[in-house]
């Protein structure tokens, strides 16, 4: 019934009821809803980013009837990051063929691991392949977003190219903006003075000459290891700095990647079978994403993987750096394991950094002037090229205010506190959901997490246009439970150790919000708790138990890691959501005091008490 269109006539059934001459109003004054039950209503969401996210919402969003979707895009172009970043050596440190949409599995990946480009080319090839382009509007930024209680709407106000602003309405407002692309200078001293070539590796300037020039990169995150690896053949004298310790890895799940963790080339027999055979395919990424997800227990601190990671990683590290005793000592990590900050992969950036035309530094930089920069010892070097690799701000708060129930910013709510339900859902702000918020999984592929935040919100969105709600929110306490319970699992870690990460914000000591268990455990988990129970009543999530394993071909991929599931107890966490309903018409009961009450039991019986149904537990009122 749910696939009805809003126009037929079958949904006149108030008509009917007329005809036949039906009662439809009790002596109290309660009148029946005439529109057949399951029928989704026409809502609008508007998503912000045509990332990953932005795409996946787009596809999806089309099988739910009577649901517009509106994606805002700020850039001229989609993709998000890999449109972005355009740094010389600028590639994904996952394998190709897990980095990619369970619905759009691509056979014709050029290499183990691919550069932004052809990740890029993937999404847009998506995007076509699948006619998402009519669903995004570029060069269109939000700038901020007011939740209109009465209205049960948000009103989101955007910005043109040309500067020009307007204002659009919706029922449910996704924010897929990321994490990963709101760049920030470093706070150096004279940076800005600098007159030669400055860029910034997430703006990275496509106009610069490297070749024979006197260069320094500032940073060494994952942009700035694979910028020094790349450009240190081509440059006359590179100047680095290690700012922190860090653990310099081969690529993740790189025992397939090719003799050493090289970068494995496909043949075209190979992308040809898989183009033709889909199970072989799906077999092989399932592989893949197996051996990535099965050294989740690496980030468990004390256990045989993590220790074994921490020698294996060491041992690499002292051969390829033994011209460089100081580095040695200032560089390989002492305090923490591999994963307190994500793992680097950087073939060949120990190789450069001991290399001859390669200063690297271990103290900080004290000036920079317009011609060069002054090292720790007051020495004056020049440069022609200035390259900032310094991330970006990954505090997770909006860069523009979303103002939820009684006006609150959640960029004042989670300057306090960084709170969230799975990733996904705030307390306090209806109708509003985000993508990779805090507490998402972090260790693998980031893709199959998105795709089933994007499952778990329209999930909520279809049961809400079936069933006439309104708005709807995590409950605080359930979210209150959730976070406490992640953030005590969080403490066995190697998170939670003595490392300086964007996981906490760029501190060292910080608390990390991420999922405390592997992503395979993320997607079982996550589920909306939809099923109505009485107050008081737990519903308990077995969720440790092994997965299916691989030959299982049926299925996506991503839920069939055999091992990958591991990390964390059950969960024991009450319904957690709130909602309230739209009243029928003509219905005499008060928006604010409902007359008539309905409790459902975990029977399936029902108590009349009243007006509208109230599931007690989620605190409704319809």
């Amino acid at each position: 019934m749910g696939s009805i269109k809003i126009d037929d006539q079958r949904l006149d059934s108030a008509s009917v009821a007329s005809k036949l001459h039906w009662q439809t109003t009790n002596n109290s004054g309660y009148s029946i809803l005439e529109r057949p039950y399951g029928i989704h209503a026409p809502k609008r969401l508007i998503g912000i980013g045509a990332g990953a996210t932005g795409i996946c919402l787009a596809k999806f969003a089309e099988a739910i009837p009577n649901l517009s979707v509106q994606i805002y895009e700020k850039n001229s172009d989609i993709s998000g990051t890999w449109w972005e970043n355009k740094y010389p050596g600028c590639a994904c440190d996952i394998p190709a063929h897990i980095y990619q949409f369970q619905w759009a599995l691509n056979p014709n990946w050029s290499h183990y691991y691919v550069d932004a480009k052809e990740i890029f080319a993937y999404f847009k090839d998506v995007v076509e392949k699948h006619g998402l382009r009519k669903h995004f509007k570029l060069e269109h930024q939000v700038v901020g977003a007011t939740w209109d209680e009465k209205e049960a709407k948000w009103e989101v106000e955007i910005e043109k190219a040309d500067g020009e602003r307007f204002t659009d309405w919706c029922d449910f407002l996704v924010n897929g903006s990321g994490l990963l692309n709101n760049w920030k200078w470093p706070d150096i001293k004279g940076l800005h003075s600098f007159q030669g070539k400055l860029t910034h590796s997430a703006a990275y300037d496509l106009g610069i000459e490297l070749e024979g020039k006197r260069v320094a990169v500032f940073g060494a995150g994952s942009s700035g290891v694979q910028i020094v690896a790349t450009i240190q053949s081509t440059v006359s004298h590179l100047y680095t700095w290690l700012r922190s310790p860090m653990w310099i890895s081969n690529g993740f799940a790189s025992r397939f990647a090719g003799p050493g963790g090289s970068n494995l080339k496909y043949s075209e027999e190979l992308k040809q079978k898989w183009a033709t055979d889909p199970v072989a395919h799906l077999r092989y990424v399932k592989m893949l994403d197996d051996e990535l997800g099965k050294r989740f227990n690496f980030n468990m601190i004390n256990t045989p993987e993590a220790k074994l990671a921490v020698d294996f990683s060491r041992k690499q590290m002292e051969e390829k750096l033994k011209s460089r005793p100081d580095l040695i000592e200032k560089m390989i990590p002492t305090k923490f394991g591999i994963g307190c900050r994500r793992p680097t992969p950087g073939p060949g950036y120990l190789e450069a950094l001991v290399s001859p035309n390669v200063t690297t530094y271990v103290s900080e930089i004290r000036e920079i002037t317009p011609t060069g920069f002054i090292d720790s010892e007051g020495q004056h070097h020049e440069v022609d090229v200035i390259i900032c690799a310094t991330g970006f701000d990954t505090s997770f708060k909006p860069r523009f205010p979303i103002i939820g129930n009684d006006s609150r910013d959640l960029r004042d709510v989670w300057e306090k506190d960084l709170t969230s339900y799975f990733s996904v859902m705030i307390p306090s702000f209806p109708n509003y959901f985000t993508s990779l918020g805090p507490y998402s999984a972090s260790n693998g592929s980031l893709l199959p997490s998105i795709e089933h935040g994007c499952h778990y919100i329209l999930e909520i969105v279809s049961k809400a246009q079936r069933e006439r709600i309104r708005h709807i929110s995590p409950k605080a306490d359930a979210t209150a439970e959730f976070c406490a319970h992640s953030d005590l699992l969080l403490k066995r870690t190697v998170w939670n150790q003595e490392c300086r990460s964007w996981f906490k914000n760029g501190t060292i000591d910080g608390l990390p919000r991420l999922y405390p268990g592997s992503r395979a455990h993320f997607v079982e988990v996550m589920q909306p708790r939809l099923a109505w129970k009485s107050r008081g009543q737990a519903r308990r999530y077995h969720v440790t138990a092994p997965l299916e394993a691989l030959n299982d071909n049926s299925r996506p991929y991503q839920q069939y890691a055999t091992t990958s599931n591991q990390g964390a107890p059950p969960f024991d966490l009450r319904a957690d959501l709130t909602f309230t309903r739209t009243l029928a018409p003509n219905a005499s009961c008060s928006d604010q005091k409902p007359a008539l009450k309905t409790e459902r039991h975990a029977g399936g019986s029902q108590a009349q008490q009243g007006c509208a149904p109230v599931y007690p537990f989620l605190d409704s009122s319809f």
